[in-house]
């Protein structure tokens, strides 16, 4: 029945998309895109509501009929990229793209909106679509929690999508449990003490002070992390010395704690911070570190996870095309938020190019799978129908 009614609805689905690469806006910029997607969702008769969370926009669905309350989530903001897909369709505004692929999350979830409106008869309990600001920004999610999206009615339960080019169109990849990291910044600043090269002694070199941080760091993961556990840590920028003759007084380095386990983390940031502080101290300098808290690792839920394959089994050709993922990415999303509330289960959905370069999730020439969009659109359909259906 759903294949169907999103076969009549794909040649929309695709304008959609296409409409939304060619006028991207970064995170908390999405001024027109919110616009555009309100105005849509009003012409289908849902109710909504607009500046949710800043940019955000909440469509409901009520059905009328006593029954759950679901909700799904999609991304609106693109990234800073200068375009080189080639596209007829590139982005018309110089150095900003959907580089990430919320294009085609927006666009499944406009096509999810209107197969849910057709199969509405079908349907019982209240539906809410989330189009969220800021994902990019280490903050969307959190503005639209902190602004009532979840609540009058309370959601129950919450699903999203992400594309990837990495697998093959017709396919999606999932997992129980956790599926991605945590990504928090840190910010490391030494401090010694100035002198002219040729009286080293008379200063303190913060260089000096810095490389031996560096080297110290990078024995946390060896000598204080369990093998069982799964985290990344990594000094990715150094900035110090502005000149080949003096001794530099101050040093700033920075990079990217990346963890599963949130005790892991925790345990990271101790041991840094003591490292930092007592390798600057015996050098006779002084130093100290700031962590900047990033996402949470996405945790999803059994119950959630089973209703996606479940939901991918009666979309998918066939079985084989649900990779079940083994090992959690240790990249961010922050649809992790959405999950320390309530309930929620996240799946990566294929968009490979056949004969052409698809390009990777971040870079300059994405050119995501138009033909994902229909198994993206018919999994969150089936995922309605499942949990809201009338009794099937």
């Amino acid at each position: 029945m759903t294949k169907d009614i999103i076969r009549k609805f794909m040649p929309k689905v695709i304008e959609y998309r296409r409409h939304f690469h060619q006028f991207p806006e970064l995170s908390f910029e999405e001024f027109e895109t919110s616009d555009f997607i309100a105005e849509q969702l009003k012409k289908l008769g849902y109710s909504v509501r607009t500046n949710i969370g800043g940019t955000g926009v909440l469509a409901v669905l009520e059905t009328g009929v006593p029954g759950p309350v679901i909700a799904f989530r999609a991304d609106m903001d693109a990234l800073p990229v200068l375009e080189e897909s080639g596209l007829d369709f590139d982005s018309k505004r110089v150095g900003v793209m959907h580089a990430c692929g919320h294009d085609g999350h927006m666009a499944v979830l406009l096509g999810t909106a209107m197969v849910l409106m057709e199969l509405r008869e079908h349907l019982t309990g209240t539906i809410k679509l989330i189009f969220q600001p800021g994902e990019e920004a280490n903050g969307g999610a959190k503005c639209i929690i902190n602004d009532g999206a979840l609540k009058n009615p309370d959601v129950q339960e919450i699903y999203a999508l992400h594309m990837m080019p990495d697998v093959p169109t017709g396919s999606i990849a999932v997992k129980s449990g956790y599926m991605s990291a945590t990504d928090d910044e840190f910010y490391i600043k030494v401090k010694g003490m100035g002198a002219h090269s040729s009286e080293p002694q008379e200063g303190i070199n913060a260089i000096t002070i810095a490389s031996q941080i560096v080297m110290s760091l990078n024995s946390i993961q060896g000598s204080s992390m369990s093998p069982f556990e799964v985290g990344t840590f990594s000094i990715c920028k150094i900035n110090g010395g502005d000149a080949i003759n003096v001794i530099p007084e101050y040093v700033e380095m920075s990079g990217m704690i990346r963890c599963i386990e949130k005790s892991s983390k925790m345990m990271l940031r101790e041991r840094m911070a003591a490292i930092v502080e007592n390798t600057a101290k015996g050098f006779g300098g002084s130093a100290e570190v700031d962590f900047i808290q990033g996402f949470p690792a996405v945790n999803n839920d059994p119950m959630l996870t089973v209703n996606i394959i479940n939901a991918a089994e009666r979309v998918l050709k066939s079985r084989d095309d649900i990779i079940m993922i083994e090992r959690p990415h240790m990249g961010s999303e922050d649809f992790a938020y959405y999950q320390e509330e309530i309930p929620g289960a996240i799946f990566m959905l294929g968009c490979r190019q056949e004969n052409a370069e698809t390009g990777a999730l971040h870079s300059a020439g994405l050119n995501i799978n138009e033909d994902s969009l229909q198994y993206g659109i018919g999994i969150f359909s089936e995922i309605a129908l499942e949990v809201c259906g009338v009794v099937r």
